[in-house]
């Protein structure tokens, strides 16, 4: 009974010392082992390890997975001074898992220090550019992507060496005016918009007069031609009508005037009207005697 007391005691210490003196490393993550607070060695590669027990040797397990964040937003003046409110997001990653360790510790300070990082450069690198390279309908006019490209590069200058980070991306988010300018903008492009509005129907009533002032030219034009053409036709009517007329009086000029005489009639008594004429007049003479003769 004994022996199989120190036999189990003998294990349970043995399989503690191996428990505090053994650990693991995933492929997630880098491992800085520090004894007494001072490192002692970096792990990279993903496996078991053994080491001092906890109380003289303490495992330090850093993320070595890509990290995203988003900055907060912040007022930046541009090359041409116009104030932009911008926010941007950001992805990085541990390479230098022991400088990080002894410069900044957690994953929250490093993002705290690169957001500060990312900001300053983008103060330094937008005073190169316009509110046009920002702002566009011309594509080829935006500089968006350099202007990425350069705090990317002049964050990770000055971040790799002094705190073993490195920037993946660098982007933005977001892109506003503040209050005060946002409102002078709106009202300039309403403006703009309005002049671009003004100079379309301008346009456009003009071309409208063009349009009816050639149909107005055209219109007359075919008028006139028919007022002529009509004038023509009335004239080559009343010729034939008098042709006609002469040609019938030179065959029976009595029938002539007696049916020149019932057309008269008809005219006059199909008004009401009152004609005083003497008895005499040639008007009456058919009246008076059927056979046209003069009243005697």
């Amino acid at each position: 009974m004994r022996h199989i007391l120190i036999i189990s005691v003998t294990l349970a210490v043995i399989l503690g010392f191996v428990f505090l003196s053994t650990f693991t490393v995933s492929e997630s993550e880098y491992v800085v082992v520090t004894q007494f607070g001072k490192p002692s060695r970096t792990i990279r590669v993903s496996g078991l390890y053994f080491k001092r027990p906890s109380f003289l040797e303490t495992v330090n397990r850093i993320d070595r997975r890509t990290h995203v964040f988003t900055t907060q937003p912040i007022q930046l003046l541009l090359g041409d001074k116009t104030p932009v409110v911008l926010t941007f997001y950001l992805s990085w990653r541990v390479r230098d898992p022991l400088l990080f360790f002894q410069s900044l510790i957690n994953s929250e300070i490093a993002a705290q220090k690169l957001g500060d990082m990312v900001s300053s450069q983008a103060g330094t690198v937008l005073g190169d550019y316009k509110i046009d390279n920002i702002i566009n309908t011309n594509p080829a006019e935006i500089k968006i992507s350099t202007i990425e490209d350069r705090i990317l590069n002049n964050t990770n200058a000055r971040t790799k060496g002094k705190y073993g980070i490195e920037a993946a991306q660098v982007g933005i988010r977001n892109i506003a005016y503040p209050t005060v300018v946002a409102n002078a903008v709106h009202n300039r492009m309403r403006s703009e918009r309005k002049k671009v509005a003004m100079k379309y129907r301008a346009e456009g009533k003009e071309y409208a007069s063009r349009i009816g002032a050639t149909a107005d030219r055209k219109a007359s034009e075919i008028l006139a031609e028919a007022y002529k053409k009509g004038a023509v036709l009335r004239g080559e009517g009343d010729q034939q009508a008098l042709k006609i007329y002469s040609e019938a009086y030179g065959k029976d000029s009595e029938f002539f005037e007696f049916m020149r005489s019932m057309e008269a009639y008809k005219v006059i008594l199909s008004q009401k009207s009152t004609l005083v004429l003497s008895t005499d007049s040639e008007l009456f003479k058919y009246f008076n005697n059927p056979q046209g003769g003069k009243q005697k």
